[in-house]
């Protein structure tokens, strides 16, 4: 294998949303024997950049939004597929309606454009998802729902109130990529865009084959990685979707799961 593509939240990181010492040393090790090593996550390029910095990984391209952005540090865009402004004018309508007629359900909505993050209600929800990506966003307020383009759009909500949307969302925009990446956070994306595209795009611009990687993740939206990547690894806590998906399951992301796969498939020593 050539390269490894790591889901974040709930792969990589524990519980604390943090890389353990281990895992960080293994991936410096993996670059040091000339493999690829990619994060591919859900979240906003500039957090998954940020973690990338402090792993000390070499590679500065990474890919985020679900597989709809790849950029480098000095924010140089490689690739992006945004949802189309009609798409988006639907979406935001759609919401607020929602949320007018249900008024209680708290549903927070995340837009992400480019290194923008806006948020056009600041909620609990908001200011907890600051505090774990470790950044504030760009825009509070109605001003977020001028945004042109966006890569991704986020809602969270607690999981059945969030079923119900998501149900309530595809039936009137069915074309689009909804997912649950978890329990609580359901993505939109463009039509097509995955992880396993962001992976594929990765790949070609670094003239390799999807046969080459090694693709490790926990959730739904992983699961088309796992599935079609050379050789998929669910985590021992990942959904159901993303183990039938995968050849092999791993130990839990709190149990060092990734460093523990990734030493003994390449005969790392301690």
């Amino acid at each position: 294998m050539k390269a490894v593509a790591l889901d974040l939240d709930g792969t990589l990181l524990n519980s604390s949303h943090t890389v353990s010492l281990l895992a960080k040393k293994t991936l410096v090790e993996l670059e040091s024997f000339g493999i690829k090593v990619v994060l591919a996550s859900a979240r906003p390029i500039q957090s998954v950049l940020t973690i990338a910095q402090s792993i000390g990984l070499k590679n500065e391209m990474m890919i985020a939004g679900n597989g709809a952005i790849i950029a480098q540090r000095d924010h140089k865009i490689l690739y992006k597929k945004s949802i189309e402004k009609v798409d988006l004018e639907h979406i935001f309508k759609i919401y607020k309606e929602y949320t007018a007629q249900y008024a209680n359900e708290n549903l927070t909505m995340h837009i992400y454009s480019e290194f923008k993050w806006l948020v056009p209600l600041n909620s609990h929800k908001a200011q907890e998802e600051a505090r774990i990506i470790g950044f504030l966003p760009n825009i509070i307020g109605e001003e977020a729902y001028e945004v042109k383009s966006a890569e991704k759009i986020m809602i969270v909500s607690e999981p059945l109130i969030l079923k119900q949307f998501s149900k309530f969302l595809t039936e009137k925009l069915s074309h689009l990529g909804i997912v649950l990446s978890k329990p609580d956070s359901l993505e939109i994306n463009a039509y097509g865009v995955s992880k396993y595209t962001g992976v594929l795009e990765f790949a070609r611009i670094n003239n390799l084959s999807i046969d080459n990687f090694i693709c490790i993740g926990d959730g739904d939206n992983d699961e088309a990685m796992l599935k079609n990547c050379g050789f998929g690894v669910a985590m021992d806590n990942a959904s159901f979707a993303a183990k039938n998906a995968a050849k092999e399951v791993t130990l839990s992301n709190d149990q060092d799961g990734v460093a523990y796969f990734l030493r003994k498939y390449f005969s790392l020593n301690d």
